[in-house]
């Protein structure tokens, strides 16, 4: 049975959009949202729940609304066994940190800390103590600045903030005794930082690179620390006075990757394709171990150094095992369908994780056989198609991907009436109804994407009058990276577009931007405007539809796929 659960937002309430189609509704909505409960609704059944207006005067910092899928509904950046191995931590850009029993399969706890609307709150980094008490989660954890978070694992309650870094955080690594951790931030002044975990205090701050740096790691004895940039190069400092020991260059694309053997070797993956060994005493290079073939996403090593896991963040998207030193493939894992950049060994060295792809799972798997032993994952899926009925009384969507365009017409399977009043979702069956999709020509106008920018992805956007372009939409790291799906309204005064990171923004024909549409927090892989331009309708890799008022770029419902 296809289930699903509706939530509604204000931000204003859905009546008073200024959509025909929409007067008259009943729908009750709640005050825009900022701090959060956890919502676990029925999934027994198929039906549409709508959240009432509380009847207390609103106060400062109303809660936000969150839903608890079971799973986490945006990208996974990194997991971690405890020591024991009893337990999985998963950190994702969906702002949550869970902590999955592995003995009781589906059961996770749920760590949060500050979030707000949009980017405010997501988990870029995360790592876990030695001793498998503390967390250190870095990100965009505040609008103000950019603090390290250090939590206990076992209650969630704040140790205290690591505020230094003057951009997002993007990686994270304890040393081996658990007293020292070392950051890596993004941003135009990309640098590390050691910090004194005990007394929450900067010690050092290593500069050099000359781009944001994704990966860093402690070699075992604790007394060096390696850094990997997307300046094409890695780095050995002195953990004891920061002081640079050696500059590691030889790759030809940006560094993602870095992880560091029992036995100190170091081993770094990239954009190029290669895994690349070096010495964790000098910095010296001693072997490309392998070229996989894509960009590669994480890396782990098992306990005994002589296995090495690898993910991916291109197609196709398989993970590797490797054998080291001699590099020999003893696995390829099939089972993800898109980006893995999160990995680990189990303490016995028994499973691996492979944290990715569309369902945003955890795959647990056999080292020694590839084959899959448990998968920790929610009752979502993405959302690859959307559409809206031509008099504005119906939304549609649909889960399953035959091809990506961004123009995004994978097959609609789902609707749900949304005037005049809320109903409950079916099967789209053989209904005749009209639908509105994307469109990116109109007129003499049309809309064109390419690749373009430093990520190799589909950055630039072209605006076009009689195949003459009039302007262009480039994007990067902090909006979006590419567009994945985008259209016009239907007066074709303005363009909408979605990236990754939950990026949905409106520009007007000159390629100025007009404003953000906040709330996903995944890939947007499908949009549509309504006939009379009123509504927007998205649909995300954060597993939700949405719709909007194009005009005012308010929420105004969220739909959960289930």
């Amino acid at each position: 049975m296809y289930r699903l659960i509706v939530f509604s937002f204000v931000l204003v309430a859905l009546a008073s959009c200024t959509s025909p189609p929409m007067q008259g509704t009943n729908v009750t909505m709640v005050p825009k949202p900022s701090t959060a409960p956890v919502i676990s609704p029925p999934m027994q059944d198929t039906k549409v729940a709508v959240i009432s207006k509380p009847s207390t005067p609103p106060v400062t910092s109303p809660p936000i609304l969150q839903l608890d899928p079971g799973g986490h509904l945006a990208k996974i950046k990194d997991v971690a066994f405890t020591p024991d191995g009893k337990y999985l931590v998963s950190a994702s850009n969906d702002k949550t940190i869970r902590v999955w029993d592995l003995a009781q399969p589906g059961q996770a706890r749920i760590l949060r800390g500050q979030i707000g609307a949009g980017a405010e709150g997501k988990i870029y980094a995360m790592a876990l103590s030695p001793d498998g008490r503390t967390l250190a989660v870095g990100g965009y954890l505040s609008n103000t600045d950019d603090p390290i978070r250090l939590q206990d694992l076992a209650t969630g309650r704040i140790l205290g903030l690591l505020r230094g870094h003057t951009n997002v955080v993007l990686s994270l690594a304890f040393s081996p005794d658990g007293r020292y951790l070392v950051s890596g931030q993004g941003g135009n002044d990309a640098h590390a930082i050691i910090w004194d975990v005990q007394k929450q205090r900067l010690l050092h701050t290593l500069r050099g690179h000359t781009d944001r740096i994704y990966a860093v790691a402690f070699t075992p004895d604790g007394q060096r620390v390696v850094t990997g940039s997307y300046d094409h190069d890695l780095r050995l400092w002195s953990a004891t006075n920061g002081q640079l020991l050696a500059h590691m260059s030889g790759h030809t694309d940006k560094v993602f990757a870095v992880a560091v053997a029992p036995d100190g070797t170091i081993a770094s993956g990239a954009y190029d394709h290669t895994i690349r060994l070096w010495d964790g005493r000098t910095g010296a290079f001693i072997k490309q171990l392998a070229n996989q073939g894509t960009q590669v996403g994480s890396l782990s090593f098992s306990p005994d150094s002589r296995r090495l896991v690898s993910g991916v963040s291109s197609t196709p998207t398989h993970c590797h095992l490797w054998s080291v030193p001699d590099g020999r493939q003893l696995q390829r894992y099939n089972g993800h369908d898109n980006a893995v950049i999160a990995t680990a060994f189990a303490p016995n060295g028994r499973l691996v994780a492979t944290a990715g792809g569309n369902q945003q799972q955890i795959d647990l798997w056999d080292p020694n056989t590839g084959k899959l032993q448990q998968r920790l994952t929610g009752g979502g899926g993405a959302v690859w198609a959307v559409g809206i009925s031509n008099d504005g009384n119906r939304l549609a969507w649909g889960k399953t991907w035959t091809s990506h365009t961004s123009l995004a017409k994978n097959p609609l399977e789902y609707q749900l009436p949304i005037a005049p009043s809320l109903g409950s979702p079916s099967k789209l069956g053989q209904a005749n109804i009209n639908w509105q999709r994307a469109v990116a020509n109109l007129g003499a106008w049309s809309l064109q994407h390419r690749k373009g920018g430093n990520y190799g992805y589909d950055a630039i956007l072209e605006i076009q009058k009689n195949g003459q372009v009039q302007a262009r939409i480039e994007r990067g790291s902090t909006d979006g990276y590419g567009h994945w799906a985008y259209s016009f309204t239907p007066d074709g005064q303005t363009i909408i577009s979605g990236g990754t990171d939950g990026v949905l923004t409106a520009y007007n024909r000159q390629g100025q931007k007009l404003g953000d549409f906040v709330g996903h927090t995944g890939v947007i892989w499908a949009v549509a405007v309504a006939s009379d331009g009123k509504l927007l309708v998205s649909g995300s890799d954060d597993q939700t539809v949405r719709l909007w008022n194009v005009a005012t770029r308010e929420l105004l419902l969220t739909i959960f796929r289930h």
